[in-house]
């Protein structure tokens, strides 16, 4: 007696990736050049002037991204380090039963004498929270110390 063939293999269909969802779409202009501007988002003494206080980072891939918000504590890690124009990292937002990976990405480019930052913060499901306006806050303090470091006009 043979023994019994399998029946055909039935392909089993994988579970859908959610579609990112935008938390955050910030566009602003910095008075400040392009390398200077970067220095700013990878530099802790620098970061801690302007974004957060017990600020840690390593400016490499797979690096700690870390500071401490007003909102609470970004423990990332540095997934893009492509300077001066690109920056990315990992933002972990704790949530019931665990946590959710999020995706921080700054893409610089120079403008005159100015550097424009297009920060875009997404996620898998959507998080609950203000982000374009914590965003918005944290560059109007980018701005703000670029515009106290610089020599007054004449």
């Amino acid at each position: 007696m043979a023994a019994p063939t399998p029946g055909p293999a039935v392909a089993k269909k994988p579970a859908p990736t959610p579609h990112p969802v935008v938390l955050a779409d910030v566009k602003v202009n910095v008075p400040a050049p392009l390398p200077l501007v970067f220095e700013a988002l990878v530099t802790p003494d620098k970061v801690g002037q302007w974004w957060a206080s017990d600020v840690r980072i390593e400016p490499e891939y797979g690096g700690r991204y870390e500071g401490t918000l007003p909102e609470g504590r970004v423990e990332g890690t540095i997934t893009v380090i492509d300077g001066p124009g690109k920056l990315s990292f990992m933002w972990p937002i704790p949530r019931e039963g665990g946590t959710l990976e999020t995706n921080v990405i700054y893409e610089l480019a120079p403008k005159g004498p100015q550097t424009f930052i297009h920060l875009i913060h997404r996620s898998a499901f959507p998080v609950p929270g203000d982000w374009n306006g914590i965003w918005q806050r944290a560059f109007d303090s980018l701005r703000a110390f670029f515009e106290a470091a610089a020599p007054p006009s004449e």
